[in-house]
């Protein structure tokens, strides 16, 4: 009875966990770029019940009942990295990749920081930067990484991706990551990773795009109420475990 006390604790703590991922999914519905998470969950390692009440030669007889659960716990969290609608803003500094890679941009220190957000502004030093103010790391057709620095706020992309800049012929320097699970996500809706990575594959970069994130609505919703639906009975299935723990120790228990 007990043991049925963790399972449906277990399965409660397991419930609450991908509710708050959904959550955050859904009000980063309308967060540009923004990549969706879900909660893994793997079930406890069952055991085996036997009994001896059955006696063969006088000696006590092991007979297999069959195998018990102990409930779920929670595996890992997965980001999925699924193309999200490119949605058009005419916007001259908007960007949207189409296919696999981030934007590189670096920070202050001079760290990495990889996102599919595009949406990017020029800042008083003529540096491309995004919403954050990170700057947006280019590369010149010899495969060298610099910082953008536009001499023309108005630039379009060529067919073959680049365009003017201070220093000459620039494309965005897109990343690409053999093992998505060496991505972290960062509160800022950008990723750092210590996993392998290469540069400029075969993304194809769209002006004045953006892309919306890969929440879907009407999933998310479903999968909402499918996971309270779990968690109330979970819920219910402890409150009656405990009910009766409570009439075994005061009734059933008490001399009279």
């Amino acid at each position: 009875m007990v043991r049925g006390l963790y399972s449906s604790a277990s399965g409660m703590i397991t419930k609450q966990a991908q509710m708050e991922a959904l959550s955050n999914n859904i009000s980063n519905m309308n967060t540009i770029g923004f990549k969706r998470d879900k909660v893994i969950t793997k079930p406890f390692e069952e055991v085996m019940l036997v009994n001896k009440d059955k006696y063969v030669g006088g000696k006590p007889f092991k007979r297999k009942i069959g195998s018990m659960g102990f409930g779920v716990g929670i595996d890992e969290v997965v980001t999925s990295f699924e193309q999200g609608f490119l949605e058009e803003t005419g916007r001259n500094l908007d960007f949207a990749i189409e296919g696999d890679g981030f934007f590189t941009l670096a920070d202050g220190n001079g760290n990495e920081k990889y996102s599919r957000d595009g949406r990017f502004k020029i800042d008083e030093n003529g540096y491309l930067t995004n919403s954050d103010g990170l700057r947006v790391i280019g590369m010149d057709p010899n495969g060298s990484k610099a910082e953008i620095r536009v001499s023309n706020p108005d630039f379009k992309i060529s067919n073959d991706g680049y365009f003017d800049s201070v220093n000459g012929r620039t494309k965005f320097c897109i990343s690409h990551f053999q093992d998505s699970k060496a991505l972290t996500k960062n509160a800022e809706n950008t990723y750092t990773s210590n996993g392998q990575l290469a540069y400029n594959g075969t993304a194809k970069i769209h002006q004045c795009f953006v892309e919306r994130s890969n929440v879907d609505a009407i999933e998310a919703i479903t999968d909402m109420l499918t996971i309270s639906r779990s968690y109330e009975s979970n819920q219910k299935v402890l409150q009656q475990i405990d009910e009766t723990i409570g009439k075994a120790v005061n009734e059933v228990g008490s001399i009279r």
